[in-house]
C-alpha cells in the first residue's frame, strides 16, 4: 500500500483517538514509519481532493465513514442535476434546493436522502468550468450566454460584455456561482464571431474544451535551448546501440516517431524484441516550464486536420522523434520471449540508438505479404520484418489463451481538400504491421509494469477493472433480444465468459453491434497509483510506457526509471514521488476524458459538414442505438444519425430498455437491424444528423415484428 493508502486506512479506525491534528500526524507517522510533515502534507492533499473532511471539532473521518460519495456532475435541466460516482452504474439524482449551486464538471460530496439514488450536495470539492463557449442573448432579466455545457444561463453584467452583441459566439468565464440556484455570472473574454458563422465551429470546440493551444513563453524559451544533436556528453554511459538493425513502424503521415523496434533469434530459439521509445524524459525535466504545460495538457490531442501537440514541434517532431540515420536517445527495454509468448527476462537500460529505417505500415504489410517488389527494395530488412511476424503470431496466440478482449469497431478517417473540407468519410483500416506494433507495446508495457510493482517504487498503472454483474446482466438482457436462449449471469466475471459472447456473434450481422453493447458493459480504463491489472488485455501488470511524446503518464515513467537505473530514488524522494503518481494519474485520466471528448465532437462536426452535401441520397446501415425517442442509424462510413419517434412509419411503439427495442403493432425496432434510410437534414451547429426510413415497395419489411421477435 502506498503512504496515502496507509493514512486512509487508519482513519477509518473508529477507535482511533487524538487530542488535535498535530497529535494525530504523530500517531500515523509513528505507526507506518514516515516523517510528521508527509503525513501532515498528505493529509493537506486528501482533504484538498475530498477524500477526507474536517469536522468542527477537529476530527479528520474519510468520506466513506461519514457516508458520502464523490462524483462529478452531469446537468440535465436547469434546476435538477445528475451526478456520476465511479463504480456506481446509475447515477445519483439531485433535486433542485440540493446542488448547493453545483453546476455541470463540478466534483462533489454527496449524501443519499431517499431511495431511487436522490442525493444531495453536501460539498463542491472543484469548480470545473470555469470557462465555456456560449451565444450572447437576452431576456426579461437580461444579456446571458447560453452554453451548450450548461442548462443555466450565464448573466453577463454590460461592463462584461467586452464589445459583444446578440448572437455573438464567445468565450465567457464565470464569475459568480452561488450555493443556492441563484443565476451564475460570468465575463467575456473573448468573441470568436457570429454563432451562425461555420468557418468558427471547430475553433469553439477547441475553446470550449479548455484545452490550451499555445505553450507558455517560458516554455517555448526552454525548448529553443535544447540541442537538435546528441552530444556526447549525453551519451555517456549509455548503452550504444547504434550499430543495431533498429527501425520504426508508423503511419505514413506521422512526424512523431517515438517507438522503434529490434529482433533477434537466441541461441536457445528464443526471441530478443528490443523496445527503444524516445528519451523524452532527458529534455523535458521535473518541475520546468516545458513539464507544467505538458502535465496541464497531458495528452495531444489528434483532430482530423490539426493536432494539439502535448509537446512542441521542436521536440515531438525533432530531436525526440527517432528519426533514420540519426543517433537518439533512448528507454529501451530487451525481452527475451519463449515460444509460448511469455516473457523469461529483460532487461531495462538508458541508450543511444540510429533507426537504419523509417517504415511505413503498408510497407511492412507488404513485407509480410511476400510482395516481390517490397522484398527487394528491402531485401537487407525483410528477414527481420519475417522474424517480427512469426513472433507477433506468437504473441497473438499468448493472449488468446489467457482471454485478452479483442473489440473490432470502426474508427472514422477523413479526407480533405486543401480548403480543410471534408469530402470523404470512412472507416480507418488497420492491417497486420498495426496488430505487430500494438503487441510489441503491449508486451513491453506489461513487462514494465511487472518490473516497477515488483520493486515496489511509486509507480503509474494503465488500470481496468472488470465490469459489474449489473452491467453484464444488461448485455445479458439484450443479447436474449436477438432471439438467443436465455444465458446465465455467471458466478464469476472473467475474460472467457465475454470471449464466448463475442465468439457467438463473430461473423454475424451483429457482430458490431454486440461488440458495441459489450464495449458499453466495460468500466473506462484509467491511470491510477494502485496496479489492479487490466481486465481487457488480460493483464495482472499493465503501464503506458511507450509515447512519451505525446501521454503524460509515459514521461513519468521514463523519470521514475531514471530514478531507479540511476539509484537516485532518496527516502524523502520517495515520498514525493508517490504524492506526484497520485495527483499525475489524476491529472493524466482528467486529460484524457477531456481530448476525448473534443476528439469525438471534431468528428462529429466533420461528419456533420459532410453529410450537409449528401442530403437526399439514401443509404444502407444498420441500427446502432434505440431509445425512447427514436432510432441511431450506423453507415458503412462511420457516419451515425437519429431516425425521431414521429419519423417512423405510423405505429403505436413501446420502448423495451432492457432488449434496447421499440416495439409497436406492426414493426419493431432492435439494435443489429439492416435498415434502408434517406439523409433528411445535417446541421453542422449542433452536429446532429436526422435520417427516415425508406420502405422498399413490394417487399415485406425486413424489421416487421414477426420477423423481429
Amino acid at each position: 500500500m502506498t503512504t496515502k493508502q496507509n493514512i486512509l486506512e487508519i482513519l477509518k479506525d473508529k477507535n482511533l483517538k487524538y487530542k488535535s491534528l498535530q497529535s494525530l500526524y504523530m500517531i500515523i507517522a509513528k505507526q507506518i514509519g514516515v516523517n510528521k510533515e508527509i503525513v501532515e502534507n498528505t493529509i493537506k492533499k486528501l482533504l484538498d481532493q475530498g477524500e477526507v473532511l474536517l469536522s468542527k471539532n477537529g476530527k479528520i473521518a474519510p468520506i466513506e465513514l461519514l457516508k458520502l460519495k464523490k462524483g462529478e456532475v452531469a446537468n440535465k435541466s436547469r434546476d435538477y442535476i445528475f451526478v456520476k460516482v465511479k463504480g456506481v452504474s446509475r447515477d445519483f439524482f439531485i433535486p433542485p434546493d440540493k446542488t448547493f449551486g453545483a453546476i455541470s464538471g463540478d466534483v462533489v460530496l454527496i449524501r443519499q436522502i431517499g431511495g431511487n439514488n436522490e442525493a444531495e450536495v453536501v460539498k463542491i470539492v472543484e469548480k470545473v468550468n470555469r470557462k465555456v463557449v456560449g451565444v450572447v442573448k437576452e431576456d426579461e432579466v437580461g444579456t446571458f450566454v447560453e452554453a451548450d455545457r450548461f442548462t443555466k444561463p450565464i448573466y453577463i453584467k454590460a461592463s462584461e460584455l467586452n464589445g459583444s452583441e446578440k448572437n455573438d459566439l464567445v468565450v465567457v468565464e464565470i464569475t459568480y456561482q452561488p450555493s443556492n440556484n441563484g443565476a451564475l455570472q460570468g465575463r467575456v473574454l473573448e468573441i470568436l464571431g457570429k454563432s451562425d458563422d461555420k468557418a468558427i465551429l471547430e475553433q469553439a470546440l477547441i475553446k470550449d474544451s479548455n484545452i490550451p493551444t499555445k505553450f507558455s513563453e517560458d516554455a517555448i524559451k526552454q525548448c529553443d535551448e535544447i540541442e537538435e544533436k546528441v552530444s556526447e556528453k549525453e551519451k555517456k554511459d549509455r548503452l550504444d546501440l547504434t550499430k543495431e538493425i533498429i527501425f520504426t513502424i508508423d503511419g505514413a503521415d506521422a512526424r512523431d516517431l517515438d517507438d522503434a523496434v529490434s529482433i533477434k533469434k537466441l541461441e536457445n530459439g528464443h526471441f530478443e524484441l528490443g523496445v527503444h521509445i524516445a528519451d523524452v524524459g532527458n529534455y523535458v525535466k521535473m518541475d520546468t516550464p516545458l513539464d507544467s504545460d505538458a502535465f496541464e495538457r497531458g495528452t495531444s490531442v489528434y483532430l482530423p486536420d490539426n493536432v494539439i501537440p502535448m509537446l512542441p514541434k521542436k521536440l515531438s517532431n525533432g530531436i525526440c522523434s527517432l528519426s533514420p540515420n540519426v543517433e537518439r536517445l533512448a528507454m529501451s527495454v530487451f525481452m527475451e520471449i519463449d515460444f509460448e509468448g511469455k516473457v523469461v527476462s529483460h532487461k531495462i537500460c538508458e541508450s543511444v540508438i540510429k533507426s537504419v529505417q523509417r517504415f511505413t505500415y503498408d510497407e511492412v504489410f507488404a513485407i509480410m505479404n511476400r510482395d516481390e517488389e517490397m522484398c527487394e527494395k528491402f531485401a537487407h530488412l525483410k528477414e527481420h520484418i519475417y522474424l517480427m511476424q512469426e513472433l507477433s503470431n506468437i504473441i497473438l496466440k499468448d493472449r488468446s489463451r489467457r482471454g485478452s478482449l479483442d473489440f473490432e469497431m470502426a474508427e472514422s478517417q477523413f479526407k480533405l481538400n486543401e480548403q480543410g473540407e471534408v469530402i470523404d468519410v470512412f472507416p480507418r483500416v488497420q492491417n497486420e504491421a498495426h496488430n505487430l506494433i500494438e503487441r510489441f507495446m503491449v508486451i513491453c508495457n506489461e513487462t514494465v509494469a511487472k518490473h516497477f510493482e515488483e520493486i515496489g517504487v511509486p509507480f503509474i498503472y494503465r488500470v481496468h477493472e472488470k465490469p459489474t454483474k449489473e452491467s453484464v446482466q444488461r448485455v445479458l438482457d439484450f443479447i436474449e433480444g436477438l432471439g438467443m436462449n436465455k444465458i446465465a449471469l455467471p458466478k464469476k466475471i472473467n475474460q472467457d465468459f465475454y470471449k464466448k459472447l463475442l465468439q457467438i456473434f463473430k461473423g454475424a450481422p451483429e457482430e458490431q453491434v454486440v461488440n458495441k453493447v459489450i464495449l458499453m458493459s466495460m468500466k473506462k480504463a484509467m491511470y491510477l497509483e494502485e496496479d489492479l491489472g487490466h481486465f481487457g488485455l488480460s493483464s495482472t501488470n499493465y503501464c503506458h510506457f511507450t509515447s512519451p511524446i505525446r501521454r503524460y503518464p509515459d514521461l513519468c515513467i521514463h523519470r521514475i526509471m531514471k530514478y531507479c537505473l540511476k539509484n537516485e530514488l532518496t527516502k524523502e524522494q520517495f515520498y514525493d514521488l508517490e504524492d506526484f503518481v497520485s495527483e499525475a494519474s489524476m491529472q493524466s485520466s482528467k486529460t484524457e476524458r477531456r481530448a476525448d471528448d473534443l476528439e469525438r465532437a471534431v468528428d462529429d462536426l466533420k461528419k456533420a459538414e459532410f453529410m450537409s452535401k449528401n442530403i437526399g441520397k439514401v443509404y444502407d446501415g444498420i441500427i446502432s442505438t434505440v431509445t425512447n425517442f427514436g432510432v441511431f442509424v450506423q453507415l458503412p462510413n462511420t457516419v451515425e444519425g437519429l431516425i425521431k419517434v414521429e419519423n417512423l412509419p405510423k405505429d403505436n411503439y413501446v420502448f423495451v430498455e432492457k432488449q434496447s427495442r421499440l416495439v409497436g403493432d406492426k414493426r419493431s425496432y432492435a439494435m443489429g437491424d439492416k435498415i434502408k434510410i434517406k439523409v433528411t437534414a445535417s446541421n453542422v451547429f449542433s452536429r446532429k444528423i436526422d435520417f427516415e426510413q425508406v420502405l422498399e415497395k413490394q417487399k415485406k419489411n425486413s424489421n416487421n415484428k414477426e420477423q423481429a421477435i
